[in-house]
């Protein structure tokens, strides 16, 4: 969803757009196990340089973040 909408959603606009796509209650899951909300989701990623936020304020993909297709066959 970043990736398809880089630079273009503020975080309250991302945490909107994934409640619109998977529901208000979806969770998300680290590789650790653990789950969290939507709302922690951005938090998580920028953590782990996986997304950055632009001078904007607006949510981007880390530079060096390389996206695979693997998902795509869940």
């Amino acid at each position: 969803m970043i990736e398809k909408n880089n630079s273009q959603w503020t975080p309250e606009e991302l945490i909107e757009a994934i409640g619109k796509a998977w529901g208000t209650d979806v969770h998300f899951g680290s590789c650790s196990g653990n789950a969290f909300p939507k709302e922690y989701a951005l938090d998580f990623l920028i953590s782990r340089q996986k997304a950055v936020l632009s001078a904007e304020g607006k949510v981007a993909l880390h530079p060096s973040m390389q996206i695979c297709d693997g998902h795509k066959s869940f």
